[in-house]
Parts: structure tokens; C-alpha cells; sequence
């Protein structure tokens, strides 16, 4: 799970605080009631936040992760970065799939609630924002 949380000066808007309940491991269901698959990762936002672009590595533990051949979350296309760590996300591992590299994001604007351990999305799975991996 990414370690920052995101939080800037200001209290926490509705879609940080669902966010802010989702723990790795829950599982995510789309508009349709469809079972996608499980969190992977998240990170709640920072409206106030700036473009951190480019390739460096945000922390050390990022950093040896890079080294090894990972990548840095979230993984997808440059001009989506930003604005995905402003608004925070979910890192959804999509289960419907039987490769273990097959992932979505979903901005906190694509989560409609938080019930118990299940995120439901406000939308369908094909609106998520596709993982560069897959």
C-alpha cells in the first residue's frame, strides 16, 4: 500500500474519506453488482497536490523496487498521474482475469460507497483506468 496519505491542509472531501476506509484485500464490485477483484493498493489524495511526473522514485523502499524491475504506482500513461494522485485511487487486481498481472484503477470519484468489505463503483468495469501492466 502506498505509505503517503495524501492529506493536504484542508479536511478531507467525501471521496478521500471513503477512500480513507478501504483496506488492501477488500473487494470491489462494479455499477452492475460484478465482482472485479481485490484492492491492491490505494492512497487517499491530495487535492492541493502537485504533478509529481517524471521517473525518480518517491521513497527508498520505492526506489529498491525500481531497481528490481518494479514501477512506480499508480501505473498508468504520464498525463494520467497527476491528476490520480490528486483525486486518489484504488488499485483493483481484476480476479475475471487468470493472469496475476491484470489490473484497474478507480479515482475516488468512480467509488460510490464503502460497505463492509466491499468497495461498490459508480461505474462499470470498462470506465476504469487500465494498469499499463495489463
Amino acid at each position: 500500500m502506498s505509505t503517503g496519505t495524501g492529506f493536504g491542509t484542508g479536511a478531507l472531501n467525501l471521496n478521500q474519506a471513503m477512500i480513507a476506509q478501504i483496506t488492501e484485500g477488500m473487494d470491489v464490485v462494479d455499477t452492475s453488482g460484478e465482482h472485479i477483484g481485490k484492492v491492491t493498493d490505494l492512497r487517499v489524495g491530495d487535492p492541493d497536490g502537485i504533478d509529481v511526473g517524471g521517473g525518480e522514485a518517491r521513497n527508498a523502499s520505492e526506489g529498491i523496487a525500481m531497481a528490481f524491475g518494479g514501477h512506480r504506482e499508480p501505473n498508468v500513461p504520464q498525463p494520467l498521474v497527476g491528476r490520480i494522485l490528486r483525486q486518489g485511487y484504488i488499485k483493483i487486481d481484476d480476479k475475471r482475469h487468470l493472469r496475476k498481472d491484470h489490473h484497474h484503477y478507480a479515482t475516488a470519484e468512480q467509488i460510490a460507497s464503502v460497505d463492509g468489505k466491499t468497495v461498490r463503483l459508480a461505474v462499470a468495469v470498462g470506465d476504469l483506468i487500465p494498469s499499463l501492466d495489463n
